[in-house]
């Protein structure tokens, strides 16, 4: 009986792991297709000509932003502020009511991907302390950055 449940026991972990192994290949598939997506919409970019507009600086911009709200917190919320406050600053100067053609596509493509991330963000903060600091400077960033969408 000993040796059953041993057995049994161990065809169970068995059966455990070949799940945990499926269910983590599916996630990797997953972020797989999803990098390689990535590259692809990077190499599109890199075809397009954006003139004299600052495509990569826009990007870093944004995604200093979105890492800022990964850990935001009661403490570091003032800094984020200040980002915030410098992009919606800096939207006018930019150029991005110049652009036309697949270069104004792209920067469209990219604000859509950010505004969605930030509103995923704040949609995710329920301290009350940290979104009264964070709304007022992020609304009116969102408006001028859904106008070029």
């Amino acid at each position: 009986m000993r040796i059953l449940t041993q057995t049994s026991l161990l065809l169970l972990g068995l059966i455990v792991a070949f799940i945990g192994c499926d269910a983590a290949k599916e996630t990797a598939d997953q972020a797989k297709d999803a990098g390689a997506g990535m590259v692809e919409g990077a190499k599109d970019l890199a075809d397009i000509d954006f003139g004299d507009f600052d495509m990569k600086g826009m990007q870093e911009k944004f995604t200093a932003i979105t890492d800022g709200f990964k850990d935001v917190s009661a403490d570091n919320v003032d800094g984020l502020t200040s980002k915030l406050s410098d992009l919606g600053g800096s939207i006018d100067s930019l150029g991005i009511g110049n652009l036309t053609g697949p270069a104004k596509t792209a920067v469209a493509g990219v604000i859509t991907k950010f505004v969605d991330a930030i509103k995923s963000a704040m949609d995710g903060i329920s301290d009350e302390g940290i979104l009264s600091k964070l709304k007022p400077v992020v609304d009116p960033l969102m408006e001028k950055l859904n106008a070029f969408k």
